[in-house]
């Protein structure tokens, strides 16, 4: 993997992370308070567009 593919790499799972909400710390490193409810409700959110995600699929291509 060159440089600049793993710089783009590191950026989208950080999107991809704070979808849930971990927070960027530093050198790459995201955390995550388990304690609050923000991530709880993001959770819920993301499981919530999955589950809608596989019906539409299901639906779509259903025998």
């Amino acid at each position: 993997m060159t440089d600049d593919q793993h710089r783009e790499a590191t950026a989208k799972l950080g999107r991809l992370w704070s979808t849930i909400g971990f927070e960027p710390f530093r050198n790459g490193v995201h955390i995550l308070d388990c304690h609050l409810q923000r991530p709880q409700d993001l959770l819920t959110e993301r499981r919530k567009e999955f589950s809608a995600l596989c019906r539409s699929w299901r639906e779509q291509y259903r025998s």
